[in-house]
């Protein structure tokens, strides 16, 4: 009896105690609400100022997009700038940019001696190219020429050369595998020919002419190779048929990227051609086997200008004995 009594006490004396706890409890439930909601309009305030940045960023950036869909040009590719892919370019092997559009003045020298016949053949040309990046890896291009040509034994001529119009193909873009380059050339007789003149200054054909080039760049080199195929189509000269056999080309070389700014590069071509034939009778001693050997340096003179060297000297008979040259490819 006497511990039901002490219980009892004990369940009265805590009422109070835990009348009161739940009090303080609710209260605490009633503040974390409160809490609550202005967490939650803090947040809902925060998250329109962010989707009205984002909005504003887009709206701002949306025009540098555009713009960086847009094709590239020379100003706008590092990589062009460079003389290694300039030089790749002058070769015929890579091609220009969409838009981009290179004019090149060029002055050669030439000369030959033959001491078989105990002549000289000396000329100087004086050159035009221009070529334009196209779309999807296509370039355009054309090229003219003027002379001042002089044989000894047979006199001096001047004049325009031949024209030539090419068209190139960028078919393999080059990254880890080779890139391919693919051309087709035509070349008009409006040069002096033999039976104009002694001193001829153009081939005096019609001619076609294809190439396919192979580079593989294993920075700071690149290393290149061509085959080519140029046909001539037969005409008449003094009522008489004359034929010249196709040429054949083989070529390779490397060029090496000394500085950004400057790269140089040596190569070997070899072009083989069978007799002339007359009137369908081949000429004995026609056939020609040309071998030429070329040294090159390119220097980017500023970000449009590109100043090219080169020396050239045959390896055979056939080949004029020593060519110089001097190029300037302006782009714009």
């Amino acid at each position: 009896m006497k511990h039901l009594f002490a219980l009892v006490f004990l369940f009265v004396t805590a009422l109070p105690l835990s009348a009161q706890t739940v009090a303080e409890l609710q209260a605490e439930l009633e503040a974390q609400k409160q809490t609550n909601a202005l967490l939650k309009q803090r947040i809902q305030s925060l998250e329109k100022q962010l989707a009205a940045t984002r909005n504003e960023t887009r709206d701002l950036t949306t025009p540098v997009a555009t713009t960086a869909a847009l094709p590239a040009d020379a100003k706008n590719d590092p990589l062009g700038d460079r003389a290694l892919e300039r030089a790749l370019v002058r070769r015929g092997n890579a091609v220009l940019a969409p838009g981009v559009i290179e004019i090149t003045p060029s002055i050669t020298w030439a000369y030959s001696g033959r001491d078989a016949v105990n002549s000289t053949d000396e000329s100087i040309i004086g050159g035009l190219d221009a070529r334009m990046g196209l779309q999807n890896g296509w370039m355009i291009g054309a090229r003219t020429s003027l002379w001042n040509r002089d044989i000894s034994g047979f006199g001096s001529n001047d004049g325009l050369g031949d024209t030539e119009l090419t068209v190139w193909k960028e078919i393999g873009r080059g990254g880890s595998d080779p890139s391919i380059v693919a051309s087709l050339s035509y070349s008009a007789p409006t040069g002096d020919d033999f039976s104009q003149d002694l001193v001829p200054l153009g081939s005096g054909f019609h001619e076609l002419a294809g190439r396919l080039s192979v580079v593989k760049t294993i920075a700071p080199v690149a290393l290149f190779g061509d085959i080519s195929y140029r046909y001539r189509f037969s005409d008449h000269f003094n009522g008489v048929k004359v034929e010249r056999a196709p040429e054949y080309g083989l070529g390779f070389g490397g060029s090496l990227a000394i500085t950004p700014d400057v790269s140089s590069s040596v190569s070997l071509r070899y072009l083989f051609e069978d007799d002339v034939k007359s009137d369908g009778v081949s000429v004995p001693g026609t056939s020609m086997t040309t071998g030429i050997l070329d040294f090159g340096l390119g220097v980017v003179l500023k970000r449009d200008l590109f100043l090219n060297l080169n020396a050239a000297f045959g390896v055979t008979d056939d080949a004029p004995d020593t060519v110089l040259s001097v190029s300037a490819p302006f782009r714009f």
